[in-house]
């Protein structure tokens, strides 16, 4: 017999699952249950209020970000946008970290991967029906000043944050290399501690 307890104000409630129509299937058992019946009445509709009060937080809460499936219609656009139209076999590249996150009207995604030219990261935004396009982007092949770093940095965190209020979840470690580059960048702003930068802050 499948079985469902509840805590009121006065005692627990067992709900056995039974045959009664009007309770949709189930039967509350106990000897005091006329007794506290106001008693849970009152609970309930005080419960019930709390829930639906904290339903639209519930729904408001991050929407969950994804990988793109392997050749879905989605992740095929992302890469044309990065190869910026080169499309050879020879450009190809082997991803470590492909997220996405949607939040109406728009989307962002972060990629780290392994091309021809070595490993980058990349952010890209999309805005209601218009095309991927990159908006900030780190690769191993030149450095830049901590200084710059911490500016192009701190404006990816930015972003990250109109969208969710957890921007690892997108950018893995971006919050604390935030907070590192902006450390570096007071104590020693001209050392070269970034790769070679694009897009960000203008």
């Amino acid at each position: 017999m499948n079985r469902y307890s509840a805590i009121t104000p006065c005692f627990p409630i067992v709900f056995e699952k039974g045959t009664s129509v009007s309770t949709g299937g189930w039967l509350a058992r106990s000897a005091n249950l006329s007794h506290c019946w106001v008693a849970m009445t009152r609970y309930s509709s005080a419960g019930a209020a709390t829930l639906l009060a904290l339903a639209p937080a519930a729904l408001a809460a991050s929407p969950a970000v994804h990988t793109p499936a392997p050749r879905s219609s989605e992740r095929t656009a992302i890469v044309k946008t990065l190869h910026g139209g080169d499309d050879s076999a020879q450009s190809r590249f082997t991803f470590r970290a492909f997220r996405v996150l949607w939040a109406d009207p728009g989307a962002v995604a972060y990629v780290r991967a392994e091309g021809p030219v070595g490993t980058f990261q990349a952010i890209l935004k999309r805005d209601g029906q218009a095309g991927w396009r990159k908006i900030w982007g780190e690769g191993d092949g030149g450095s830049n000043s901590c200084e710059v770093g911490a500016r192009h940095y701190a404006w990816a965190l930015q972003l990250l944050r109109t969208y969710t209020a957890t921007p690892d979840a997108i950018f893995p470690g971006i919050v604390a290399r935030t907070g590192e580059l902006r450390r570096m960048a007071k104590a020693e702003p001209d050392v070269q501690c970034v790769g070679d930068l694009d897009g960000g802050p203008s």
